[in-house]
């Protein structure tokens, strides 16, 4: 009887990907250069000054050679009136391939003015 390999790691693990990616940047990640990123899932936080601001906001990347921006809907998570700001945040499930060497950013837009402080988050595996 053979006795099973033990399994040292992620990379050891029949169907799981052999680059997992994960990293989180204010306002984006960047893909290292000559791998393509596949992103799994994508999360957004905005914390935002004045406190009842309206928020939208967009995860932006490059996929063969074009620019893409993709809508991202934001939930109200709470406030801060001791320090005036607002947070709110989103995870989507989302399939996006990046092309080498660029950015995934998060920008948004608020009628307010005020557009706050960015964090995205991707997830997924480099090809």
């Amino acid at each position: 009887m053979k006795k099973a390999a033990a399994i040292s790691s992620v990379l050891d693990v029949p169907g799981l990907p052999t680059r997992p990616f994960g990293e989180t940047g204010s306002p984006s990640v960047t893909v290292p250069a000559g791998k393509h990123l596949v992103v799994e899932t994508v999360s957004v936080q905005v914390d935002v000054t004045p406190l009842g601001s309206q928020l939208e906001a967009f995860v932006n990347f490059t996929c063969g050679g074009k620019s893409v921006q993709l809508f991202v809907p934001l939930t109200f998570a709470y406030g801060q009136p001791s320090n005036g700001f607002d947070t709110y945040v989103a995870l989507q499930a989302v399939r996006l391939y990046v092309d080498p060497g660029t950015v995934v950013s998060v920008t948004t837009y608020s009628p307010t003015g005020s557009t706050g402080t960015l964090f995205v988050t991707v997830s997924g595996y480099l090809i």
